[in-house]
């Protein structure tokens, strides 16, 4: 079981950034986003495991680039709140500092005692060290290294987020966060981390070709070691195959930065490149935690509150769809929505939806049913799916108004070929 406390951040940025039918459309992207897994990433002090986080951050990721929205800019804005002391957990974070208390008052340099601990406050890292440690002017540069027995098990590709965790430390403790980190070397596969954004060509030249373009060529994970100057103890994972990263790629759509240049990629472990500012001393380093404990007593926590009782509220409604096959036609909580082709459309997405959890979907999965598309020559399934939305969305005709259902669920057009099926609710689907 691991601490919530990043986990929390990133519920806590999602119940102040974002209204709660827009979170809604995250928490029903899975069935295991539940009351309990929402009480685990509000309350302080809670424990989730391993597959919970990672389908928190992974479902966060996905649902971020579905709203053409760039992750690393969420938590860019999440290290932006802590340097604001804006809504944190204060109390979690005072107590995981608790058995380190003593040392950061003593200590001459307060960022580099963040790092020393981080082997202590996150076991699941496996092997931590510092591979390199060294004082540059007034520069410290520092390669730190990790792995995780199984590469992805916190989320698909962790890196953004492990920087974002790191540059928390020092903000919190009342100084500047670090001046540079970045990754010198990967667990997360070269696939991995453009995230199903760009598709990557691997040719029989050893190079990797995203778009055209030379992006990334083989390399092992001794040319890492060795470009860098670190020492690597396992001669065999030094004969381990990497990609080395030749290139930035970013996703033209949101401007994250997929892969980062100068990176190796799917290597046996990950190293990390720190360069700061030495002795950085605060002669008051938990003060500003403490008065962020305070502020919470008042207003500062209420509108997130407010937030989190709303989501739990909306989790808990849920409808009652019927598709009656006496006269082909659908209702929603026991009122009458639309009949024959339109109700067919709409059982046949429902009945998916039910039995996969499935949201996108192909217009020529329903233009080859002959119950819809009559004349496979002729579907005009476009129109007749045109009519499904117009009935869920209702009417505003003064002669003839109709309330919709889209409160519940609604059907959006976002491309041509394909619509999403978008519910706002706990879906109940059978057939009588």
């Amino acid at each position: 079981m691991i601490s919530n406390l990043f986990l929390q951040l990133t519920h806590i940025e999602l119940l102040i950034s974002y209204p709660v039918k827009d979170i809604l459309t995250l928490v029903k992207r899975d069935s295991r986003f539940n009351i309990k897994l929402l009480n685990d990433l509000y309350f302080e002090d809670s424990v989730v495991d391993e597959s919970a986080y990672r389908l928190v951050m992974n479902c966060v990721v996905n649902w971020l680039y579905d709203r053409g929205e760039n992750p690393d800019a969420f938590v860019q804005r999440i290290i932006d709140r802590c340097s604001a002391f804006e809504a944190i957990p204060a109390r979690s974070v005072l107590r995981s500092y608790l058995p380190y208390i003593s040392q950061f008052y003593a200590t001459e340099d307060v960022r580099q005692l963040c790092l020393d601990i981080i082997p202590k406050r996150y076991p699941l890292l496996n092997e931590p060290k510092f591979l390199k440690r060294e004082l540059v002017g007034d520069l410290r540069q520092e390669y730190f290294t990790f792995r995780f027995d199984s590469p992805g098990v916190l989320v698909t590709n962790p890196m953004r987020w492990f920087i974002g965790l790191v540059q928390i430390g020092p903000i919190l403790l009342n100084t500047p966060a670090y001046e540079h980190i970045s990754f010198r070397a990967s667990q997360t596969s070269f696939i991995e981390a453009l995230e199903n954004r760009v598709n990557a060509e691997m040719r029989e030249d050893g190079f990797i070709y995203v778009g055209g373009r030379q992006v990334g060529r083989y390399a092992s994970f001794g040319d890492c070691s060795a470009e860098f100057g670190v020492e690597w103890d396992v001669e065999a994972e030094k004969k381990m195959a990497c990609i080395k990263a030749l290139e930035d790629v970013v996703d033209e759509k949101t401007g994250a930065v997929l892969i980062h240049k100068g990176c190796y990629y799917g290597a046996p472990a990950s190293v990390v490149y720190f360069e700061y500012k030495a002795n950085v001393v605060a002669p008051e380093p938990f003060n500003k935690l403490m008065s962020a404990v305070v502020k919470q007593e008042f207003d500062a926590w209420e509108p997130i509150q407010k937030a989190q009782n709303q989501l739990l509220e909306a989790m808990n409604d849920s409808v009652n769809i019927v598709y009656y096959k006496s006269d082909d036609s659908i209702s929603v909580n026991n009122k009458h929505l639309m009949r024959n082709v339109p109700a067919r459309i709409l059982r046949n997405l429902l009945r998916e939806y039910s039995a996969t959890g499935r949201e996108e979907y192909e217009n020529r999965e329903f233009k080859r049913d002959p119950s819809i598309c009559m004349d496979p020559l002729r579907p005009n399934f476009e129109s007749r799916l045109n009519r499904v939305i117009a009935h869920i969305n209702g009417s505003d005709d003064p002669e003839r108004p109709t309330e919709g259902v889209k409160k519940f669920f609604e059907i959006e057009r976002h491309r041509r070929g394909g619509f999403r099926f978008v519910p706002k609710c706990k879906i109940v689907f059978h057939e009588e």
